[in-house]
């Protein structure tokens, strides 16, 4: 699962060649969408730890690698 934190939109210029503009999320933004993913894994009636919650939120802020991210995930998994 990847966790993609800007977003990518093509912008047209007047010589018709197309340009990939990159938009960051504020962390509230991020914020905003973690916990929207959260209520609906609650809704199916998946709960998360507050551990994997910190993973979530330092991967979305960009505070750890995806390869670390992979490696904490994996090690929560053998836990469960």
């Amino acid at each position: 699962m990847h966790i993609h934190v800007v977003s990518f939109r093509y912008k047209m210029l007047s010589n018709r060649k197309r340009v990939i503009v990159l938009k960051r999320y504020s962390q509230q933004q991020v914020r905003r969408a973690l916990l929207s993913a959260k209520a609906s894994l609650e809704i199916e009636g998946l709960f998360l730890t507050p551990q994997e919650d910190r993973l979530l939120l330092d991967r979305a802020e960009g505070k750890i690698k995806y390869s670390e991210f992979l490696a904490r995930a994996k090690e929560i998994a053998k836990n469960v």
